[in-house]
């Protein structure tokens, strides 16, 4: 079946407007178009899946395109006039004609319509992250040549004399920062620079006899200023590696204040990938940083800011001068103003924190180990917190290695680590803890007392403190000259001089102390805030007393008799209650008589008082807690070994009056301790068990726990005493026998 000619479409018999910039598109295109969208299978179908008059309809009209649009095998001559035999087709009329030449068009995009001439026209946009790959990668003729002149100086240095290291050194380094700089450089190129570089500078310097860490830090200079002033590569932008790199090398140099600024502007500007990277290179930056705590550094200029504070000072007495006359025209005149006076305080208080800042400037350039410390604090405060713990767990144990190596180990490098970890901000009080238990592997610093200046640094740096952390580290400093020692009792001093929070501190002390396990400086603080007239929590006390039974008694009974004054501190009476593992201990301990248990636990003890008191009973009723304490204690007396049998139970007997006294319910727990110190102890012993104890003890018995128990009691405890008595007469009849030697008298 032929085609149908274009001259059949309706579309040609309307004879229809074109406009002049339309396209032709031939029935061929056409065809294949709708084949292809015929065939194509499509997710969303306009009718039923299960068989019906909508599926039936949809697939018959599917097979009829697909039938119409059936490709027909081109002629193989022109057969344009046999539809010329069909008769009168339409109005068009077929005419052959010659054929003419084709018209030269020049460009053969002249017949598209204006929208398709401007497609795709423009400009290409290329990611930056490509050119910069790109201009890395691409060996171009700049980087070529940049290579060539690496090549050139590694020649020329050792080629060259003594006289002329400096100016071809200073040539070069001008020549690789311009090249950074305009980024031509590639990383490869970088991290061969810096390994054949810093190479061939030690060996030409080393050959000459000339130092070579000026030289060194002059080159490293230059490239990082390179990196900086880039126009195509920021620092983010470099390999981890790379910067690792360079900080080993710098690692490599004494560390003085140009490298250790260097090493700031490192860590500043890397990203926190790059930074998790680079735990090498600030291992050993860290590591000699810390080294050069153990040579005295000369001191800075302080002039400038003592120059400051002067006149901060000089204006804040004009400040005051103000306030004052404030302060006497509104005595004068009740109408002023009182927003203005607190405005002048607080500008006050803005130039005295000023002249407080020159002079701890001031201190820090006469003792610039001060100043190191903060600075490489900040600098590991850019760590992440994973990283910043592997790294300060890692230089803790060299600087503990090498304190230890020392023959005589001085505690600048021990004292220096601890300020520098306790000034880094956002650190862990776990991590904290961790690193000032290794530091403790440190020879001749486990004896010595927790520095204050320690605690104090770690509160400031992590805003426990508030703003007034400046002027409490000055009064803890000022009054260290009067009262001896900075301890950490001076330390909750100045802080109670300035109403900061002084109670929670001092419970943080308390905790930190007990997670180091330094509880022998428990007993220490204690002492010095009593000597320092400091008030404590109320509780405090028991709580520190409960903790420290568990690790030294000892200590633990000296605090309890520092602040056991008729059982009051602070006007808050001691409860024992709260204190049962202390006074447990204390019976389990042969050093403690019964009266010093007794006394602790603030019960008198009956023995020693008389018939007609002893049996009176109080009008104060036990609370649950002291109760449970009391049986607590009488099992504690009745089971343990540091007390001998008679002891025992007459302790026990005296758990039993106390509660009598306060109408205390009998309870199970008590008969069975008196059972077993008055019974089972003289029955592992082998004593005799008397009637009259036999019977005391079955009357309680039988009040607590029933008849039937008191029966049984009685039952074993009879049996006993019949054994006893029976293996008695056994051993008497023996040993007659032994002494009768002629066998004279009675046989048996």
């Amino acid at each position: 079946m032929l085609p149908r000619p274009a001259a059949c479409c309706p579309a040609v018999k309307r004879h229809l407007f074109q406009p002049s910039d339309s396209i032709w598109v031939s029935d061929e295109v056409l065809r294949h178009a709708f084949q292809r969208f015929v065939n194509s299978r499509s997710g969303k179908r306009y009718g039923s899946f299960v068989p019906g008059p909508l599926e039936s309809r949809r697939r018959l009209g599917k097979r009829r395109m697909a039938h119409l649009t059936e490709s027909a095998p081109a002629p193989a001559h022109n057969t344009g006039p046999l539809w010329g035999f069909f008769g009168d087709v339409g109005n068009a009329q077929w005419q052959w004609e010659a054929p003419t030449t084709r018209k030269s068009t020049g460009a053969s995009t002249a017949a598209l319509p204006a929208w398709l001439l401007e497609w795709n026209t423009s400009p290409e946009v290329v990611p930056e992250s490509a050119v910069v790959e790109g201009s890395m990668n691409k060996p171009t003729k700049e980087a070529v040549a940049i290579e060539e002149d690496i090549v050139k100086f590694r020649t020329t240095l050792l080629a060259a004399s003594s006289d002329q290291l400096h100016d071809i050194c200073e040539e070069f380094n001008q020549l690789y920062k311009q090249s950074l700089r305009l980024g031509l450089v590639s990383g490869i190129t970088m991290h061969r620079a810096l390994n054949t570089i810093s190479r061939d500078i030690r060996l030409a310097f080393s050959d000459s006899g000339l130092g070579d860490t000026q030289r060194l830090l002059s080159f490293y200079q230059a490239f990082w200023d390179g990196v900086l002033s880039c126009k195509v590569l920021q620092p983010v932008d470099l390999d981890a590696r790379l910067l690792n790199r360079f900080l080993s090398y710098l690692g490599n140099l004494p560390s003085c204040t140009e490298v250790q600024t260097l090493f700031h502007d490192v860590m500043h500007a890397a990203s926190v990938t790059q930074l998790g990277k680079m735990n090498r290179g600030v291992d050993r930056l860290v590591e000699a940083w810390a080294r050069s705590w153990l040579h005295e550094q000369p001191p800075g200029d302080p002039r400038l800011s003592f120059l400051g504070a002067s006149r901060d000072l000089s204006e804040s007495l004009d400040r005051l001068d103000r306030l004052q006359s404030l302060m006497h025209s509104r005595e004068d005149d009740d109408r002023q103003d009182l927003s203005t006076i607190q405005k002048a305080v607080e500008e006050a208080k803005v130039i005295l924190d000023s002249a407080l800042e020159h002079i701890v400037q001031a201190e820090k350039a006469l003792v610039p180990r001060n100043g190191s410390i903060e600075t490489l604090a900040n600098i590991l405060g850019y760590l992440p917190q994973d990283h910043l713990y592997r790294v300060l767990a890692s230089c803790t144990q060299n600087i503990v290695r090498i304190h230890n190596s020392m023959e005589n180990p001085v505690t600048d490098l021990y004292y220096g680590w601890l300020s520098l970890v306790a000034k880094v901000p956002k650190l862990p009080h776990q991590m904290f803890v961790n690193i000032v238990k290794r530091m403790g592997k440190c020879k001749g610093v486990r004896e010595q007392p927790l520095p204050g200046a320690v605690v104090l640094s770690r509160w400031i740096s992590q805003g426990y403190l508030g703003k007034g952390g400046a002027l409490i580290r000055n009064t803890f400093e000022v009054s260290s000259l009067n009262s001896g020692p900075l301890g950490l009792g001076l330390v909750l001093s100045a802080i109670d001089k300035h109403r900061e929070k002084v109670f929670r501190q001092t419970k943080g002390i308390f905790k930190l102390l007990h997670n180091l396990e330094r509880y022998r400086e428990v007993f220490g603080i204690l002492a010095q805030i009593q000597d320092l007239g400091l008030k404590l929590p109320r509780d405090i006390i028991g709580p520190t007393i409960e903790i420290m039974s568990k690790y030294d008694l000892q200590l633990a009974y000296r605090i309890q008799k520092m602040f056991y004054t008729g059982l009051r501190t602070n006007k808050q009476v001691l409860r024992p209650d709260l204190n049962s593992n202390f006074i447990v201990s204390m019976v389990n301990h042969r050093r403690f008589s019964p009266q010093q248990i007794w006394k602790a636990m603030g019960v008198p003890f009956y023995e020693k008082m008389q018939p007609s008191k002893r049996s009176a009973f109080s009008t104060r009723r036990l609370s649950p807690a002291m109760i449970e304490l009391v049986m607590k204690v009488a099992i504690a007396f009745a089971q343990t070994d540091a007390r001998c049998q008679r002891v025992a139970f007459r302790n026990v007997v005296q758990c039993l009056h106390h509660l009598r006294r306060h109408n205390a319910p009998l309870t199970p727990e008590l008969t069975r301790a008196i059972s077993h110190a008055g019974f089972t102890r003289k029955i592992v012993a082998g004593e005799w068990i008397s009637k009259e104890l036999l019977d005391w003890v079955l009357g309680l018995i039988e009040v607590a726990e029933g008849t039937d128990v008191a029966v049984i009691t009685d039952k074993a405890v009879t049996y006993w005493n019949e054994q006893l008595a029976e293996e008695q007469e056994e051993e008497a009849r023996r040993k007659a026998r032994e002494m009768n030697v002629l066998r004279v008298g009675p046989i048996d």
